[in-house]
């Protein structure tokens, strides 16, 4: 068996290409019959590339699109509006106006929510202001907290989200297709659910700030909850999909894989998890497990979640062994990479002491670059949570 880092990524690049959003859309759409005088408000990282799917299936239906996305996200062909991301900004404010626009205008609506949809609209709750939503946004990114807890904070805080764009549509058919980035929840936890009902309730975002973000406990959050009979929706994609393609992949290069649950448990449990399994794995055996794993940022270097952990299993992994972890959007944090793929001879080519000083400053990317182990980086209209890929390729003698 022969595997390496330039063999992962292309085994990374054709599982994704399974899961093109332009023909999931497409083909779920077309099982359907179509919504009359469509009106289509796409949103997120994967927005241009759902739209096309879209279109290519109800193009005689659909009267007027938007869509919405981030500003390295590639929409050759298609007029765009492009927000802030991973906060909000002045432009996600206009967009949520936007989508409430076509939404009060619609016969019918279709909504298409990728990750990243969360912060790309921005409709402040009543008292809230966007400076507000962009502070408690980043203090709990680099809190440590879940993203679904994130989640829930976002949607009380919000007018879009939590079912918000719904019911602005005023009672007419809304449909919603997701492509999910949440290894964990349902289609309302998918870009922080605009456009379809929410369980979550105020006190649990209460909560979420009295742990993760205190300073921010006495915003004032607004309910959520249900929306309309005419509102439904499915998931199209799934990070659990985009492990099953990579399997398949590893599998028909004769590797025995075992898919791990997914995981949104802290990004340095995760590492011990991994170097405990890479102790006894079998040569010719793999694990593949996606993730959204939190963590704790504690420096203000050019870092990522991927090439975080790729660092820190690195640091410990047994001869014979290669680890990968991939940020499926391509954009891993503000690393300037879409992750690190690592093997047994980082520490003496990367050297003790700067792999402590990376770690400690959240500075992997450079790192990583420095040493040729990072995966370029390139939006590549997926967003599907982290893919972790763990190979013994031989028995280290």
């Amino acid at each position: 068996m022969s595997l390496d880092a330039t063999k992962l990524e292309s085994l990374l690049q054709a599982a994704l290409a399974e899961l093109h959003p332009t023909a999931r859309v497409a083909g779920a759409l077309a099982g359907l019959e179509p919504l009359e005088e469509v009106r289509l408000v796409a949103i997120g990282k994967a927005a241009p590339a759902m739209a096309r799917g879209a279109l290519m299936a109800w193009s005689q239906s659909i009267v007027e699109t938007l869509v919405v996305t981030t500003d390295d996200t590639n929409a050759a062909g298609l007029q765009v509006f492009r927000a802030g991301h991973p906060l909000p900004d002045a432009r996600s404010v206009t967009a949520a106006d936007l989508c409430f626009g076509v939404a009060a205008r619609a016969a019918s609506l279709l909504v298409l929510v990728s990750g990243g949809a969360s912060a790309l609209v921005c409709a402040p709750a009543p008292g809230v202001t966007l400076k507000d939503k962009r502070a408690v946004t980043q203090a709990l990114l680099e809190s440590g907290a879940p993203i679904a807890d994130i989640n829930v904070v976002r949607k009380h805080l919000s007018r879009i989200k939590g079912g918000g764009l719904a019911r602005a549509a005023g009672g007419v058919p809304v449909y919603t297709l997701a492509m999910s980035d949440v290894v964990k929840g349902g289609l309302h936890d998918v870009g922080s659910g605009p456009s379809v009902g929410d369980p979550s309730t105020v006190a649990q975002a209460r909560r979420v700030v009295a742990r993760w973000a205190p300073k921010y406990a006495d915003l004032p959050f607004v309910k959520t909850g249900r929306t309309g009979a005419n509102v439904g929706g499915d998931v199209v994609i799934a990070p659990a999909d985009l492990a099953r393609a990579m399997s398949s992949r590893l599998r028909q290069r004769d590797i025995t894989v075992r898919v791990l649950r997914p995981s949104d448990a802290p990004l340095e449990r995760l590492a011990k998890e991994y170097l405990r399994a890479a102790k006894t794995l079998a040569p010719g055996h793999a694990l593949v497990r996606v993730a959204e794993p939190s963590l704790t940022v504690t420096g203000e270097g050019r870092g990522g979640r991927s090439t975080h952990l790729a660092t820190l299993v690195g640091r410990q992994l047994p001869s014979g062994c290669i680890f990968a972890a991939f940020a499926t959007d391509g954009v891993d944090g503000t690393s300037d990479t879409a992750g690190a793929v690592v093997d047994d001879t980082f520490v003496a080519r990367a050297g003790e002491d700067a792999i402590v000083r990376a770690l400690a400053a959240f500075d992997t990317g450079p790192l990583h670059l420095g040493l040729g182990t990072a995966v370029p980086t390139e939006p590549t209209g997926h967003n599907l949570a982290d893919l972790h890929v763990l190979v013994r390729t031989h028995d280290g003698t």
